[in-house]
């Protein structure tokens, strides 16, 4: 059977502070690294759990040719172990506030703030910002709103960025920006928020946050 890295292993134990992620029971030295149903031979930690050694007999303990019970289920296993690394990582991930803005920018140069409001934990952000002119995916600015460029936020931190859409300028449809952030906390978890789009308001100069 293909074994983890113990990297990989020590990250999901910090995640799961040693709870197991079937009963949730704390294990402290009793915890094992099961596979996933059918994932025996994989080495991708994504296709294992961290479980206490009665939970790992019962993940693969049964006989369909005497059904009774419910077996566990690949997507049920994956959700039950997400679920847990939330609950015992959650606290690590501060308030972070990000919003378009055009504030003193001419457009079309549109402004981005994004800002740690917490007072103790630093955390790191991925940010994807999508462009939709008239309804139509038109592309991303690139850079640090590609979801490739870290932005490091210290406690009480925050950037001001900005970038062109000089598409729009001569146009009349509807301008849209969706902006999608994942939080990566101390123990290298993402988190990711509910995205939030804002359109522009032309004659006012403005934007303003769509539901």
């Amino acid at each position: 059977m293909a074994e983890f890295k113990e990297e990989d292993k020590i990250k999901r134990l910090l995640w799961c502070d040693r709870h197991c992620c079937l009963c949730k029971k704390i294990c402290g030295i009793d915890i094992e690294f099961a596979h996933l149903p059918s994932k025996e031979d994989s080495e991708d930690i994504n296709d294992g759990i961290p479980v206490c050694s009665a939970c790992h007999i019962k993940i693969n303990a049964y006989n369909p040719e005497h059904p009774k019970g419910t077996k566990y289920k690949l997507e049920e296993l994956t959700k039950r172990r997400e679920q847990v690394y939330e609950e015992y990582t959650r606290q690590l991930v501060p308030a972070v506030h990000f919003e378009i803005t055009q504030g003193l920018r001419t457009f079309p140069d549109v402004g981005f703030n994004i800002i740690n409001l917490g007072n103790s934990l630093p955390v790191k952000a991925l940010v994807t910002a999508k462009i939709f002119l008239g309804g139509n995916f038109l592309r991303e600015p690139g850079g640090h709103y590609s979801s490739k460029e870290f932005w490091n936020l210290n406690p009480q931190m925050g950037y001001s960025g900005h970038f062109k859409i000089l598409e729009a300028v001569e146009k009349k449809e509807r301008l849209e920006i969706e902006i999608s952030v994942s939080i990566v906390d101390i123990y290298d978890r993402y988190h990711e928020l509910l995205p939030v789009s804002w359109v522009y308001e032309r004659e006012g100069n403005y934007w303003f946050a769509n539901p």
